[in-house]
């Protein structure tokens, strides 16, 4: 009987019930899950990195889970492992089945021994054994059964699928990352069990040499990068890592077949990471970039042909994004400047796209915006990058396709870029003759500037517009790199601008000088002043209309004197140090205002007579020495003149030389205020930076040909009478 209960032992334990190998040794029984898998989890998710699929490209679920798993059934060799692991299945189904009605029966019936042996000495403890043996087969399967129901792992791996945002794919890598959490554990690397979550998973994923691994481990980090609540934390996990960084930017390289979705998830996790990293510690990203751009391979074969160029666009567009978002570090512009390909490649994308299609408006956009970071980077670095953006052929083409194609809902987002990028390129000399003949860019930088844009509404774009507008034609008539007097600055560029202005923008024009913001005035102020410096006689009506607003331009210095002395008497009187801050900050703001007015009035007094400046003078309500006094507040408050207004001693020691040189009476008004001490000061405490009209991205820009200190020699010998 010995023999009789051995036999149902050996029955139950070949059924697998009581295996005692290891789970990672039954190889046979986790070959085929091992096969099918990785299948599975490279069809399930297919595309999930696109953002810009068409309606016929987004079936219901049940439509797309079949038609992502239709492609894995097609071949034989994936029909043979289901067949292999489905009938492994239902075998085990069956064994545990059998156990526990086998089990029950043996429980109940009691029938161990033939009656006529139930009373020999060597049976009587039989009885006892088996119940034991069958009760635990009994309890181990009821169990199981209640595990499977009870604490059914796929329950929580759905609701961690559906937390992350994994979809249907998540569910097999969940089910990886569980197995390989289990083998840590049976192989007694509890720690490493514990401490592996998703982020340290998928890296592990990315240092294999699986293709497969490597599709897997991108795209949970791209999903998980899509959770708002948990993106800074993998941000974080990520950053330290720079295998995985080194990782995502080889997979933008490559351009075999079967790697468009690695690329695609590669490309949205280091879209996420590239506002932190600097391109000289990873010198392969901005090569990596123009593979981006130049997409035009890398589509499976499962791919239509009708969408093979919507994945080619928006991989082109997350390498322009990725671009975008790295260009906001300057010390990464100044390695972008040596990528002699990208801005080629960028303005092109701007040239091709179609603006009536999202996808494509998108793409142009976000290559305007990488452009205008671009010429708008400082130092050295900046000119060379302006020089590379003028050079190209289409450029301007491209200007003016954007200036007069967007649509109205386009229109302002757009052209605030666009009119940004005019204003950095007319700091280049190739640029600024481009712009000059081309009378629509002129033409629509003259209607912004006089607020002739009834298509743009929103008033925060449109204020941004007018202020780039005036920068753009700032610089545009004034003279660089030459040394010449103001006088003939940029002559054929002030005759273009002229040109094209006409009476009524001229008013309009003039009109900020009252009603608008302050940058916007200063700017404003600074053209007018570039446009009175050329004498043209067919222009003689647009500069009477400039002469008349000298009224109104010296009440507005005689009202920021003011606020200034009220605003330095008030923080004396106050005594505390909390407001040293708001003083200096306020004093800069009203620098450059005085500069920019201060100097259109010394420039339409130097073409007028004196006549003109004294009727001004009388209808703004000022007399001789309350200007005078004005002059000497300015002189002694802005003692250091910055970059932001390097010629406000400047102009006002010039309108002073004009002052004394049209009527000498000046002399005595400025000896009675002692004007002489506060020059030698003026002229102890000169600086290079006066020696520049303005500074531009970081770069002097127009250098006079004579020195402050040489101006002030001049007015302190008109006031002793030594000049002649």
């Amino acid at each position: 009987m010995a023999g009789h209960a051995k036999a149902h032992f050996e029955k139950i334990a070949s059924l697998g019930l009581f295996n005692t190998s290891k789970a990672k040794d039954q190889f046979f029984i986790r070959l085929p899950e091992a096969i099918i898998k990785p299948d599975r989890i490279a069809v399930l998710g297919r595309g999930s990195w696109r953002r810009y699929r068409s309606d016929e490209e987004k079936p219901d679920d049940k439509q797309k889970i079949f038609l992502e798993l239709l492609p894995a059934f097609k071949n034989g060799h994936s029909c043979l492992v289901i067949l292999c692991q489905t009938t492994l299945g239902f075998v085990q189904l069956a064994a545990l089945i059998g156990t526990m009605v086998v089990s029950s029966l043996r429980l109940k019936r009691q029938d161990y021994v033939d009656p006529i042996y139930q009373q020999s000495d060597d049976h009587k403890n039989i009885r006892w054994s088996l119940n034991i043996f069958y009760g635990l087969a009994l309890s181990r399967c009821i169990v199981y059964f209640l595990i499977t129901i009870l604490a059914n792992p796929l329950k929580r791996v759905r609701r961690v699928g559906f937390t992350y945002n994994l979809g249907f794919w998540g569910e097999l890598s969940l089910t990886r990352y569980v197995e390989e959490c289990y083998l840590k554990c049976v192989s007694g690397d509890f720690h490493g069990a514990i401490s592996m979550d998703l982020v340290s998973f998928s890296k592990d994923l990315l240092s294999s040499d699986s293709i497969e691994n490597h599709l897997i481990g991108f795209r949970i980090l791209d999903h998980l990068l899509r959770s708002n609540m948990y993106k800074q934390r993998v941000l974080k996990k990520i950053r330290v890592s720079i295998g995985t960084i080194q990782m995502a930017v080889h997979m933008l390289s490559l351009k075999i077949d079967m790697d468009t979705d690695t690329r695609g998830h590669a490309a949205r996790v280091l879209l996420e990471l590239a506002p932190d990293l600097q391109v000289e510690s990873f010198p392969g990203i901005l090569p990596a970039i123009s593979s981006l751009l130049s997409t035009n391979k890398g589509i499976t074969n499962s791919e239509s042909s009708s969408n093979t160029i919507t994945v080619m666009k928006e991989f082109k567009l997350l390498g322009v994004q990725i671009l975008e978002k790295l260009v906001d570090d300057q010390d990464n512009c100044t390695q972008v400047k040596d990528a002699k390909d990208l801005i080629p490649k960028i303005i092109e994308l701007t040239r091709d796209g179609r603006l009536d299609c999202k996808l494509d408006f998108e793409i142009v956009h976000s290559s305007l915006k990488a452009l205008l970071k671009l010429v708008s980077t400082t130092g050295e670095a900046g000119e060379e990058l302006r020089r590379q953006v003028s050079g190209n052929l289409h450029i301007i083409e491209i200007i003016k396709k954007m200036l007069t194609g967007p649509t109205e809902s386009q229109q302002a987002d757009l052209l605030v870029q666009v009119t940004g990028i005019l204003a950095f390129l007319a700091a280049d000399d190739t640029a600024r003759k481009e712009i000059r003949n081309s009378r629509l860019i002129v033409r629509m930088l003259i209607s912004f500037l006089a607020g002739e844009m009834n298509v743009v509404q929103d008033p925060v774009p449109r204020k941004m517009m007018e202020t780039l507008a005036t920068e753009a034609l700032v610089l545009l008539t004034t003279h660089f790199k030459e040394k010449i007097v103001l006088s003939t600055v940029s002559e054929s560029n002030v005759q273009a601008i002229l040109a094209e202005t006409m009476v009524e923008d001229m008013e309009n024009i003039v009109h900020v000088l009252s009603n608008e913001s302050a940058d916007h005035m200063i700017g404003v102020g600074k053209l007018l002043q570039n446009l009175w410096a050329y004498q043209g006689a067919k222009c003689t009506e647009l500069f009477k209309i400039i002469d008349k607003a000298l009224p109104k331009v010296l009440e507005t210095i005689d009202q920021t004197i003011d606020l200034a002395e009220s605003k330095i008497e008030s923080d004396s009187s106050d005594g505390h140090s909390s407001h040293a801050q708001e003083l200096i900050d306020s004093a800069e703001g009203k620098g450059k205002l005085l500069e920019s007015f201060i100097g259109l009035t010394m420039q339409i007094c130097t073409n007028g007579d004196e006549m003109v400046f004294t009727d001004a003078l009388r209808s703004a309500n000022i007399t001789v020495d309350e200007f005078v006094l004005k002059l000497k507040m300015i002189l002694t408050v802005y003692k250091s003149p910055t970059a932001d207004f390097p010629g406000v001693r400047r102009v006002v020691i010039q309108q002073m030389n004009w002052m004394m040189e049209k009527n000498p009476a000046y002399i005595v008004v400025f000896k009675k205020h002692e004007m002489d001490i506060i020059l030698k000061e003026t002229a102890e405490t000169a600086t290079k930076i006066e020696n520049f009209l303005l500074f531009h991205s970081g770069v002097g820009a127009f250098e006079h040909e004579e020195s402050i200190s040489s101006i002030v020699s001049k007015s302190l010998g008109l006031i002793t009478g030594s000049f002649a």
